[in-house]
């Protein structure tokens, strides 16, 4: 079976720098703007001739693309139509914050991510659901999540579909020759790097560019040394920072050029055989599928403990778009896609072949079949790995200035006390601490 290379839900974000301050506008003006989301929208009764228009990832024509409309129109009684989002994740953060801010209503359901919902909950962009979403469906999703990103002000603002978690990637068949054990702690993760540093691979690979990924793997660092990528006075934080600057310039374990290096590069280079070791989101799991190398020569290990084991999860969801006028069919539709088999055949049907975030569908076989990394999220599950990412409405720009002054640390162009002075000053102005 042919695996897709999906739409790098958390890696095609390269530019979504840029759109932070576009992003932000069009929040700040809607609010103001009495057209957006403070006038009641007509509501249209649902029957069988009603139609929506949902805002989605592309949807593949092929047996799982057309196994899942099909199912959708088996459990709902009105048509739904499918409009694809952008390639790039900045294209589609784009598009809709200036179709919400402007009151558009031909798209009733949005799949978005956890910063636009941040953004858009504040903007008051969305359709509270808990009418249609109880605690009980939510309990099927991971602890904690949905207080984090989908509640505000006692409502809910949707349900997530997928899960995916930055997991440890390792090259089995370069630590097999070199007769390396995968490590499992800082130590032995320090001396397996700089054992298989040579011959022109290193021993890490990095996806560093400021764009998007230098932030993830920030705070991925931050968590596994007991930090928190947003506050950069904790201890943790402060050895993570110096962790990251100490690779390329103490062990000589991973490239300066990390800093160009985005997560559909940096894919290939692993799946190359370039670096031994690779911290990526699961949806990497797709590429190396593809080229035939996952679960034998590129294996998934758990993730060693530094202070801690801690790697960050996220989630896309759906919401409703407030300015719907079919917002009952669009809530209907929301419902069924919280269930475990609808998670799982849209996670083929686009090619993602993610684990569905409704961790229920994770002990089915059937449903799971064709998934990738389900048991390895099981895993780090049990191992208590995963932590839910700390954000801000604001995050955006959080990833062009912040990450900017990590990025003039780590190209030795400012000082180690520079940059944590820098970049707390930069956090505390993005948080309305000046």
């Amino acid at each position: 079976m042919k695996k897709r290379n999906w739409r790098s839900k958390l890696a095609a974000g390269t530019a979504v720098f840029m759109t932070g301050t576009m992003f932000l506008s069009g929040c700040t003006s809607a609010e103001e703007d009495a057209g957006a989301g403070k006038q009641e929208t007509k509501q249209e009764e649902t029957t069988q001739d009603t139609e929506i228009t949902v805002y989605t990832s592309a949807i593949n024509d092929d047996e799982y693309g057309q196994a899942f409309k099909k199912m959708v129109e088996d459990n709902l009684e009105f048509k739904v139509n499918f409009e694809a989002e952008p390639l790039l994740y900045a294209d589609t953060v784009n598009k809709a914050t200036t179709m919400l801010a402007s009151g558009d209503d031909s798209v009733d359901v949005y799949f978005i991510d956890e910063i636009m919902q941040l953004s858009f909950m504040s903007a008051d962009f969305l359709e509270p659901v808990d009418d249609v979403i109880t605690e009980e469906d939510l309990n099927e999703f991971m602890d904690g999540y949905a207080d984090k990103f989908l509640k505000k002000d006692g409502h809910v603002y949707g349900v997530p579909a997928d899960f995916g978690g930055i997991l440890f990637f390792v090259n089995k068949k370069m630590f097999d020759e070199a007769g390396i054990a995968v490590p499992t702690n800082q130590e032995e993760f320090i001396e397996a790097a700089k054992a298989l540093t040579k011959d022109g691979k290193y021993g890490l690979l990095e996806a560093w560019d400021k764009a998007s990924h230098l932030q993830d793997n920030l705070n991925r660092w931050c968590l596994m040394f007991g930090g928190n990528f947003y506050d950069w006075t904790l201890d943790g934080t402060k050895e993570a920072i110096k962790f990251m600057y100490n690779l390329v310039h103490t062990y000589g374990v991973t490239s300066i050029d990390n800093l160009s290096v985005d997560y559909e590069t940096g894919n290939q280079k692993f799946t190359d055989g370039n670096a031994a070791m690779y911290f990526q989101w699961a949806s990497a799991s797709s590429s190396f599928a593809e080229a035939g190398k996952y679960g034998d020569e590129i294996i998934c290990a758990p993730m060693p403990a530094f202070v801690t084991n801690k790697t960050p999860m996220s989630s896309w969801m759906w919401v409703v778009n407030k300015n719907s006028s079919k917002k009952e069919a669009a809530k209907e539709y929301v419902k069924f896609m919280a269930t475990p088999e609808a998670q799982a055949a849209y996670m083929k049907a686009t090619g993602k072949f993610s684990p569905t975030a409704n961790l229920r569908a994770w002990d089915d076989t059937e449903l799971t079949k064709n998934l990738l990394t389900v048991e390895e999220h099981k895993s780090y599950v049990e191992d208590n790995a995963f932590e839910a990412r700390t954000l801000s409405e604001r995050h955006s720009e959080y990833m062009d200035t912040v990450t900017g002054t990590l990025q003039e640390y780590l190209m030795d162009e400012i000082s180690y006390e520079e940059c944590l002075e820098k970049g707390q000053q930069q956090i505390d102005e993005l948080l309305g601490k000046n």
